[in-house]
């Protein structure tokens, strides 16, 4: 078996692609030699590809859903168009600042633009709609004004709030840059992708859409409302009407709910990191024997890969035992390690196949098995060292008593529900051969300790005595004793050692005995310590770690010098989530600084922070019903909801600023009614957009490639009907009965006001 291995940085694709061309240019020449070749028993690439694929399928689904949603809305093909626009511009912009920070194409920064597809098209929306808008006013006037001169006004009426909106939704995103753990820098490329495509966006609403509205719109083209917006709005007044008659109940049943909701997010469960559908399972098998032969681990391995290759949805099996010389795994021959390899139409459930799988290795009493995924592993082994999610490390100084503390540690985790794969990793028991030097024999026959240890190092590791060609090809010539000798442990006695009075066996100057050993000792920050592991299965991870700890804590008496810590997937778990909290903390004071500097009115800042805990309502639950529990896609979808409900709050009270300020308009109740009824259509519409953009990715969630961006959709579906549905009803009611002594309006001169 021959493994390859990226250097640091490269792209795993193109490396792949390369490689695989090499080989390929090697096959007729190994076939004729009768050399069969298999690639693809572990490749990475795979996974990739098809999530990739996957989540540009999502894409295109997505965009085409949001060009019919424009079209119902504007009931216009150009302004459909112009809108939609939005959208490729915005998202060659970002690749092109992506590709110039030399980041790639990957599934982050693609499912970060399929979070971004509904926003990108909402800063051209609000200003088609309020060009539309203005110019259906303006063709009923007794003297219309000039066409562009309306399309250049509606363009800077919505300018400045666009834009506080926009930084607002950014700023939200923010957190996740910063966070410094590996969860953390799986959404980092997700953020900086969202956030370029929005900035652009912005870039696009501001310069593109005015342009191609002054060139595209017609005066044909400005048809008037559709019925059932017309009725939409007539139900939003009956609806607000009825939120400001009840305004008291209202508030007090929806913070109800919130508390409810807020209260609720602890007991939701879930796993921080998710589980990837890579289509590979990597399968770490050891002995509980460590001096088990490599034989042995080989002939366990055939039996384990027959019935592997017996399920019907297995493509492949390797084994991989002990090491090779320059590998990084300095595993003994009692451990080996199983890549399985799904086939790539299988319809099995993943998770199903890896009980199955640990199923089959119940059945071999006296080893130790774990079942994780190619990038569980990787990340595992990141965080703490070791394949599992979750190691025990119980540190001190007498390995002899960390042992026996690690079999009561297992002894205690085998009693907590949802705990699988657990090991304990022995060191001890190694079959050694111990020789022991005795000095007077040395003396008595003038050698030296170095020349004794020489000698046994070259009869059994080998030593270099000269070079030789084959071809073009230096090869080293290694002396050493032959397999039949060194193989057989009772001869290591009868070792000749060269002495200036001539050759004595090694019996003699040394007392040699078959012993046992560790084969390996492990240290970290200086102090001993042995590890016990296991993965989390049926159950939240911090729930399961939580219970662990305090069972050891309590009825685990650990020697005194002796000491265990939790390491793994749940320890940094909470740390990503401290950090987000913290990191958000500081992300609200820049939204409340955004929020005071863009409002003229101070009551309205103040509406739009009161606005975003409703927005969690929705979210929660649909976390709830679909059982998803809290994971990094899921908090990234409720940071996605808090930016978005911010913003067509801001959106919704700039506008009754303007209607006030600029128009002239006397504040009250019908001010009210009709800046609600003006903001209905971008509202909906943006959130129609947003929901299309995410459906894809929320029903495609089981797919490869979307285990993070899925949950994340989810969220946000959830969060944005509840937001929508308070930013249409609830804010205005909060509106008319909060905003209410405001200082007579001083009408600009900006522009005329535009009566129908």
């Amino acid at each position: 078996m021959l493994s390859l291995a990226s250097q640091y940085g490269a792209n795993t694709l193109d490396t792949t692609l390369a490689v695989e061309k090499a080989l390929e240019d090697l096959r007729p020449a190994l076939e004729k030699q009768g050399i069969r070749m298999y690639t693809g028993l572990h490749r990475p690439a795979t996974f990739i590809e098809r999530a990739l694929q996957n989540l540009k399928e999502s894409l295109v689904i997505a965009a085409v859903l949001i060009l019919a949603v424009l079209y119902v809305f504007l009931r216009n093909a150009r302004a459909a168009f112009i809108a939609f626009t939005a959208i490729p511009l915005s998202l060659l912009a970002a690749v092109a600042v992506l590709h110039h920070m030399g980041l790639t194409l990957n599934t982050m920064t693609l499912g970060g633009f399929a979070v971004a597809l509904g926003v990108l098209v909402d800063d051209a929306i609000i200003g088609i709609e309020n060009i539309m808008r203005r110019l259906r006013e303006n063709a009923l006037l007794p003297s219309p004004r000039p066409r562009l001169e309306v399309i250049r006004e509606a363009s800077l009426e919505v300018r400045g709030p666009v834009i506080y909106a926009t930084i607002v939704v950014i700023a939200v995103f923010l957190p996740e840059l910063f966070t410094t753990s590996v969860q953390g820098h799986f959404v980092g490329p997700l953020a900086l992708s969202f956030i370029f495509a929005v900035l652009a966006s912005l870039v696009v609403a501001l310069t593109a859409t005015p342009a191609l509205c002054a060139l595209l719109l017609r005066k044909p083209d400005m048809h008037e409302e559709s019925r059932w917006l017309t009725r939409l709005k007539s139900m939003q007044r009956s609806a607000v009407d009825a939120a400001f008659g009840h305004l008291k109940v209202t508030l007090a049943v929806l913070l109800v709910v919130v508390i409810a909701a807020a209260a609720a997010l602890p007991f939701l469960g879930g796993t921080f990191m998710p589980d990837f559908r890579e289509g590979h399972f990597v399968m770490q098998v050891s002995s509980s024997v460590t001096g088990t032969s490599l034989d042995e681990m080989l002939s366990v391995g055939q039996r384990i890969s027959k019935q592997v290759l017996a399920l019907p949805y297995v493509q492949s099996i390797e084994q991989q035992v002990g090491r090779a010389e320059l590998s990084e795994d300095t595993w003994g021959p009692h451990r080996s390690e199983f890549h399985v390899e799904l086939k790539p139409d299988a319809k099995v459930d993943q998770g199903a196949a890896q009980e199955e799988l640990r199923g089959i290795l119940e059945g071999y009493p006296g080893i130790q098995s774990e079942v994780v995924t190619f990038l569980g592993d990787r990340i595992s082994e990141s965080l703490s060292g070791e394949t599992a999610q979750v190691a025990v490390k119980i540190f001190g100084d007498d390995l002899n008593a960390l042992d026996q503390s690690a079999d009561k540690v297992v002894a205690a985790l085998g009693k907590v529900k949802g705990i699988v794969d657990l090991q304990f990793k022995r060191q001890d028991g190694t079959p050694t051969i111990a020789i022991h030097l005795i000095p007077q024999a040395l003396a008595a026959t003038g050698l030296k300790v170095t020349d004794v240890l020489d000698t046994i190092e070259s009869a059994y590791a080998g030593a270099t005595v000269g070079q030789t060609f084959q071809g073009t090809r230096t090869v080293d010539v290694v002396a050493l004793l032959p397999d039949n000798i060194r193989h057989q442990p009772t001869k290591v006695q009868s070792l000749m050692i060269a002495t200036p009075l001539g050759p004595v066996p090694l019996s003699q100057v040394a007392h040699v005995e078959v012993t046992t050993d560790r084969y390996a000792i492990q240290h970290d920050s200086g102090q001993r310590l042995v590890v016990v592991t296991f993965n989390v299965g049926g159950r939240p991870l911090q729930d399961v770690v939580n219970e662990a700890q305090q069972l050891i804590n309590h009825s685990v008496a650990l020697p005194a010098g002796v000491y265990a810590q939790f390491t793994g997937a749940a320890e940094a778990e909470l740390r990503t989530r401290n950090e987000l909290f913290l990191y958000s903390a500081l992300a609200l004071v820049v939204i409340v600084m955004i929020l005071f500097v863009s409002f003229h009115w101070r009551a309205n800042s103040w509406l739009v922070l009161a606005n975003l805990p409703f927005a969690l309502i929705g979210s929660v639950f649909a976390i709830w019903v679909t059982g998803l529990g809290i994971s990094l896609g899921t908090v990234v979808g409720l940071v996605t909801v808090f930016g978005i409900s911010a913003r067509n709050a801001i959106l919704q009270l700039a506008h009754y600023e303007h209607l006030v300020e600029v128009e002239g308009a006397a504040w009250g109740p019908e001010l009210v009614m009709r800046g609600a009824n003006e903001r209905l259509v971008p509202i909906l519409m943006t959130a129609a957009v947003t929901a299309l953009g995410l459906a894809p990715l929320a029903f495609g969630m089981s797919r490869p490639g979307q285990e993070i961006e899925g949950p994340m959709a989810v969220t946000v579906l959830g969060g944005l009907l509840s937001s929508t549905l308070l930013n249409l009803i609830v804010l205005p009611a909060l509106a008319q009965r909060y905003i209410t002594r405001h200082e007579p309006p001083v009408v600009s001169t900006a522009r005329p006001v535009l009566e129908p």
